[in-house]
């Protein structure tokens, strides 16, 4: 049998992402696992999805205007190898158009038929000779209708951010949101300075190595998109961590020796950096309501070398009977996930505003009922990876009127302190992709007021 080509997996992970509403980092992962291509062919197959996904309503929008039928009416395997040709013709620039239609069009026939293929020749021959004749939306009468075709983001999320952030800072977080994120490391510095890891991972085949400008233990890195096959990853030196992320556990400002509890704690990044401040002692009870996360958080937690650690298979929403038992609670809730649309473009497509609502629920019970595990002058936090309003400043506001008791506790981020709208309110930090470069993050930290007798 002949293996598939790069662009045959390309839509096929593409094919996986519609029809499944998966992941597109795992789904991406998990099938170049398990192909054999070249180095140049697997970045290939990540250009052509990670484009796509974050190009989709642009790319339907050209296609509309020579598709003699609705793109929905089409199979998906279709409506992607479409998408996939125009992306290929348009933005890749070093791919030849002819090389890209002559492609597209084998995959209509290999995935539709000889009437499929001719279609889908025609189609991508008339938008390239068109295609600089289309007119976006007016900027001015309809600024949110133009950004978000611009930039390939849905329109009610584009409107939501004009009226909050204003017309450059949301044109520059679109930009922001369509970029690739790279890549951050978090250095293991129970065993290792991230000064003595940048060398180790230049040795082990890295093109480039860099500290990350907002966490001493960062690293930015390019080289490879296998990073768990490096002898220092298997070694337990370092964790994939985006900057953003590696903000929340120096916000807990947890002390070594103390017993700290992370609900919704799987994958565990945030976990073993909780662990690693702790300096691996006090322990640490880390539970998700997912069993398969939870193994991979186990594998984490061994592979680091953490003794501090224990994994439970816990709902957060449902109490445990342990009132006041923890010197702090590290709350990373469920969350629309709109501050990572860099790392996940198919989280814009398959949101929506009701989403917002139905997740404050979540987030306000989970809150709630972990709470009562705080002791006196303990510290909650309370992370999100979105800047939305419902996830957010409302979240903190309503759990701040039901527990008189929990303070906002001020946070010290001087590094942050120079972005607009950094913090909020005292004791919240609120970071968007557009002004440091990072993951969208949420912090929110609370501390426990002694009752009075």
């Amino acid at each position: 049998m002949t293996p598939p080509t790069a662009r045959q997996i390309a839509l096929q992970i593409l094919h996986t992402l519609e029809t499944q509403h998966a992941y597109t980092d795992v789904v991406l992962r998990q099938t170049l696992q398990h192909v054999t291509l070249e180095r140049r062919d697997r970045a290939f197959v990540t250009d052509c999805v990670y484009g796509v996904m974050r190009w989709q309503a642009r790319l339907d929008w050209l296609l509309g205007h020579v598709c003699r039928r609705p793109l929905t009416t089409l199979t998906p395997w279709i409506r992607n190898a479409l998408r996939l040709g125009v992306y290929q013709c348009l933005w890749m620039e070093r791919v030849p158009h002819h090389a890209a239609v002559h492609a597209t069009v084998d995959l209509a026939r290999r995935f539709g038929h000889q009437g499929t293929a001719s279609f889908v020749n025609g189609v991508l021959r008339t938008l390239l000779r068109e295609h600089t004749t289309y007119q976006l939306p007016d900027a001015i009468a309809t600024p949110a209708a133009h950004l978000a075709m611009a930039y390939s983001h849905p329109h009610w999320l584009v409107e939501r951010w004009l009226q909050r952030y204003g017309w450059e800072r949301t044109q520059a977080l679109c930009c922001a949101n369509n970029s690739s994120s790279g890549i951050t490391l978090r250095t293991n510095t129970l065993r290792i300075t991230p000064q003595a890891l940048a060398s180790r991972l230049l040795e082990e085949g890295l093109q480039h190595v860099s500290p990350a400008p907002l966490r001493p233990e960062g690293l930015l890195v390019q080289g490879t998109d296998r990073l768990d096959l490096l002898p220092s990853y298997q070694a337990g030196l370092f964790q994939v961590q985006d900057q953003g992320a590696m903000l929340v556990a120096p916000l807990c400002e947890a002390q070594p020796g103390q017993r700290w509890l992370d609900v919704c704690a799987a994958p565990g990044g945030k976990t073993t950096h909780l662990a690693q401040l702790l300096h691996d002692t006090g322990q640490i009870v880390a539970c998700d309501a997912q069993a398969g996360r939870l193994r991979l958080l186990q594998r984490n937690v061994q592979r680091l070398g953490l003794a501090s650690v224990s994994v439970v298979v816990a709902d957060a929403t449902v109490g445990f009977p342990a009132p006041g038992l923890y010197d702090g609670i590290l709350v990373d809730a469920p969350c629309s996930g709109f501050g990572v649309v860099r790392r996940h473009p198919d989280i814009k497509w398959r949101r929506s505003a009701a989403d917002l609502t139905a997740l404050q629920e979540v987030q306000l019970t989970i809150l709630h009922t972990q709470q009562a595990s705080l002791a006196a002058h303990g510290t909650l936090v309370y992370s999100v990876c979105s800047n939305e309003p419902e996830e957010t400043q409302q979240v903190v506001q309503r759990f701040l009127d039901a527990h008189p008791a929990m303070q906002l506790y001020p946070l010290g981020c001087p590094r942050l302190a120079q972005a607009p709208g950094v913090n909020p309110m005292p004791g919240t930090l609120d970071l968007t992709p557009e002004q440091w470069g990072t993951e969208g993050v949420f912090v929110a930290r609370f501390r426990r007021q002694p009752t009075s007798s």
